[in-house]
């Protein structure tokens, strides 16, 4: 959100404007109603709303500058409500965040969820709860799903959570009275330091949703200062996972200092077989359905949405394509060194797209931002090459979000990130308060070496936007209760 920007009230809005809402987050560009980053990139995760991973972050902790705090959202669209409504992670299914100190698309951690359900339901069907919910042990609470969280490093794999249980879909005030209490009790502490919660919170996602129209059209509309810049989401919740740990435990060797940046995404895999075998002989294999790391990648390279895109093209191969394999995919490569969206906008406003090849794209989604990779910024501050243990060799143009363990947190944030001087905002990872349509429109653009794309964006008639995250753990605003 713009710096000053104005918040009308969302409880004075929420009840009347919910359906609203969720129909314009599938509404068409050009009506400044729009696709999240993230939300709906590809027509494969469309169609799997529990594996349709919807935006990641990672920065370190406000309140604790030795950790660093990972999250992962996926599951968007849920309408706050009472009753029947329940939106439970995937069974059968892995969720995981990857973390890679060496630059090469391979993890060097993982870390994995799988879900399984207590249901207690009549036919697994009807309400989750037949009475007032004050505790996740409460035998009112008839649908829990219980957790396993596993670390898999250097071909081992390590339970640390063996048994624990997500914070359930927030059915209303009348049953689920104190919201908070249970999200506490999901809390959990990880062995070796850290914290971890997995469940349903309040859709985070600051958006300028008049962005996207340029990204796919290259206008935002036929009356630019009649539309909003409201994230058309934020009054919807989303399912999240949340993992907070020491510096130490994610950078390579365990040396922040010495190797400070680290590249993280996140996949969903879902459980399958090989049907050309005998299925009595084989285990249960996983393959990756979706796949999420630099926000807005989709909308960036192609100009496109789920809407827009054709079954297995390029925006589902991405999903399911492993991170080390990006730098073989040759139309990929191309996509990030020359975007679709300058060129729309220079066919629909005569507004000149930057010269090529677009070397400081291609740094922005695949290394980093270094001196002499072409990323415009002039500095060293989030490609792995920085890493001393890295071998130079090894460096692969992958899609990931860089942070750098090292970057001083910010005394006064700006929502730009690094393109107004806050080198610890996004692209150096990605802060829960960061807004990252406006920036990376004007890097599309050519920023910072190329003029100002700031008039494509004019003032908005309203700016409205989800609750500031928190400045304390878990950090992500509780979930809405519904009206």
């Amino acid at each position: 959100m713009s710096a000053g920007a104005h918040r009308p009230s969302r409880r004075a809005f929420l009840g009347s404007t919910v359906t609203v809402l969720a129909a314009a987050s599938l509404g068409g560009p050009l009506l400044g109603r729009s696709q999240a980053g993230g939300h709906f990139d590809s027509p494969a995760v469309l169609a799997d709303g529990q594996a349709n991973l919807t935006d990641v972050y990672a920065f370190t902790s406000p309140d604790d500058h030795d950790r660093v705090t990972l999250v992962v959202d996926v599951q968007p669209g849920q309408l706050p409500g009472s009753g029947p409504l329940n939106y439970p992670f995937a069974t059968r299914a892995r969720y995981e965040l990857h973390v890679d100190g060496q630059g090469t698309g391979r993890p060097d951690t993982t870390y994995r969820w799988t879900f399984r359900n207590e249901d207690r339901r009549l036919f697994g069907t009807g309400p989750i709860a037949v009475g007032p919910v004050r505790s996740l042990q409460d035998s009112t609470l008839l649908f829990k799903q219980r957790y396993t969280l596993e670390r898999i490093r250097n071909g081992r794999t390590e339970t640390l959570i063996p048994d624990g249980t997500a914070a359930p879909t927030h059915t209303g005030l009348a049953l689920m009275p104190d919201y908070g209490a249970l999200r506490s009790e999901a809390t959990l502490t990880l062995p070796g330091g850290g914290r971890t919660l997995a469940g349903q919170i309040a859709e985070p996602f600051v958006a300028d949703s008049r962005v996207f129209g340029l990204f796919t059209a290259g206008t935002v509309g036929p009356v630019p200062g009649a539309l909003p810049a409201a994230g058309p989401l934020s009054a919807l919740n989303v399912s999240a996972l949340v993992l907070q740990l020491p510096k130490s435990e994610l950078a390579l060797n365990g040396d922040p200092e010495r190797n400070p940046v680290v590249g993280v995404w996140a996949t969903v895999s879902r459980e399958g077989a090989d049907l050309a075998r005998d299925l009595r002989t084989q285990a249960a294999s996983f393959r990756q359905v979706a796949r999420l790391g630099n926000p807005h990648i989709v909308f960036a390279l192609w100009g496109t949405f789920a809407g827009l895109s054709q079954p297995g093209g390029p925006e589902d191969r991405f999903n399911a394509r492993p991170a080390e394999l990006d730098a073989q995919d040759a139309e990929f490569l191309a996509a990030a060194l020359d975007p679709a969206p300058p060129r729309r906008i220079e066919a629909a406003q005569r507004f000149a797209a930057p010269a090529g090849p677009r070397t400081d794209i291609r740094a922005l989604f695949l290394s980093g931002f270094g001196k002499d990779n072409g990323s415009r910024f002039g500095i060293d501050l989030n490609t792995q090459a920085m890493n001393a243990d890295a071998d130079p060799a090894a460096l692969r143009w992958a899609d990931q979000l860089r942070l750098n363990l090292t970057t001083p947190v910010s005394p006064a944030p700006h929502p730009y990130g690094v393109l107004e001087r806050d080198l610890q905002g996004y692209p150096n990872g990605r802060r829960l308060n960061d807004e990252i349509d406006v920036p990376l429109l004007r890097m599309l653009e050519g920023e910072p070496s190329e003029r100002s794309a700031a008039h494509l964006l004019p003032p908005p008639s309203f700016d409205w936007q989800p609750k500031p995250a928190s400045d304390t753990f878990p950090y992500v605003n509780l979930p809405h209760a519904g009206p």
